[in-house]
């Protein structure tokens, strides 16, 4: 794979280029050393002339060299940040691709979830040496749900502000908050792994079923999970088996795909029996509930297939685990149709653990 001379993959990097197309970001750099400053250019100047937009808060004696290495406008965020103040940034963002914020060293986190939140910002980043939330970093992590746990991470290393200025940017329209190290931001915003933790507030995937354009990903992912133990080879017609009744848990801002599973029912026609089939999540979004919100959905359309029993094969321990709890029950080979045995690698059998779900029918709305 052809990569850029910082070791960012270029196709990655020209698909979150065009993500950014008209988005403004948002960045925070507490901390600005020598190789931070360089990679903030570097980024800057992957974007080119495009209409991506960026404000860095940076600390006031930190403003010269960041102009001097990204260009732009400048604003003092000392003084009291009236509407006409605001109108002015409103209108520096606008007219230059960069702005750079002076702000108290003590007051950049906080000023640029304010900046973020005022602007309307799509994107913000907070940047510190210790980068993203444990080690190594989570992916994401949604702020309602480990709200207290964070807190008090990010207190244990002095970062008191960072939760309430995430909070006020997401409040104010961005999507998601990056909390990473200013070394890393080029990673952290031009490939899918980055480096850092993605903070979100609420709902950040959708359940959709999976298109005819998805085919190349869902292959992909297939071909990773069979890589990885987690599901058997698969030809290309059973994967497109798979996708016609299949179903994707998709990130809102992008439709990238975050997991997908499909829903074999037509071996087992007549048994009142549906398999669960290529579930695999991608490793990227860990921790955003891919798997249980696709497990939901399977469950759905069992309900309104009038399939009564859903059950899983796997070789993998994690996935046992995560079908055990979903509601699903290990049981013995023989309490699932017996066609699903038929064919079957032998080398895999014997490791092979059944998962059995009874899943109980709507109700009749003519019983209502």
């Amino acid at each position: 794979m052809e990569l850029t001379s910082s070791g960012v993959p270029v196709p990655e990097r020209d698909f979150f280029i065009e993500e950014f197309r008209g988005v403004t970001i948002v960045v925070a750099l507490p901390v600005l050393g020598s190789v931070a400053l360089e990679t903030v250019a570097r980024t800057v100047g992957e974007f080119g002339a495009r209409d991506t937009r960026f404000i860095f808060v940076v600390p006031v004696d930190s403003v010269s060299a960041t102009v001097d290495a990204v260009g732009g406008l400048t604003m003092d965020a000392s003084s009291v940040w009236s509407d006409d103040r605001v109108a002015d940034l409103w209108l520096a963002t606008a007219d230059s691709q960069c702005v750079v914020v002076g702000a108290e060293a003590s007051a950049v986190a906080r000023t640029a979830g304010f900046v973020s939140a005022s602007v309307r910002a799509s994107k913000t980043v907070l940047t510190d040496p210790g980068g993203g939330w444990g080690n190594p970093p989570r992916s994401f992590a949604d702020i309602d749900v480990h709200r207290e746990r964070l807190g008090a991470h990010l207190a244990e290393r002095g970062l008191d502000d960072f939760l309430p200025a995430a909070q006020e940017a997401l409040a104010g329209g961005a999507y998601s908050v990056n909390l990473c190290c200013a070394e890393d931001l080029e990673f952290e915003l031009l490939t899918f792994d980055g480096r850092g933790t993605v903070l979100t507030q609420g709902r950040y995937l959708h359940l959709a079923a999976l298109q005819v354009d998805d085919f190349p990903a869902i292959e992909s992912l297939v071909a990773q999970g069979v890589h990885e133990g987690v599901l058997k080879p698969r030809s290309r017609i059973e994967i497109a088996r798979m996708a016609v009744g299949g179903l994707g848990a998709r990130v809102l801002r992008t439709g990238h795909l975050a997991g997908i599973v499909g829903l074999e029912v037509d071996r087992y026609a007549g048994t009142g029996f549906g398999e669960v089939s290529g579930l695999i999540t991608v490793a990227e979004f860990s921790g955003l509930g891919a798997g249980g919100l696709l497990m939901d959905g399977l469950v759905r359309i069992c309900r309104e297939r009038g399939v009564s029993n859903l059950f899983a094969v796997t070789v993998s321990g994690e996935a046992a685990e995560f079908f055990a709890r979903r509601g699903f029950v290990e049981v013995a080979h023989q309490d699932v149709p017996a066609s699903k045995w038929q064919d079957y690698d032998a080398d895999r059998l014997d490791a092979a653990r059944c998962f059995l779900r009874h899943i109980r029918a709507l109700p009749d709305s003519r019983d209502a």
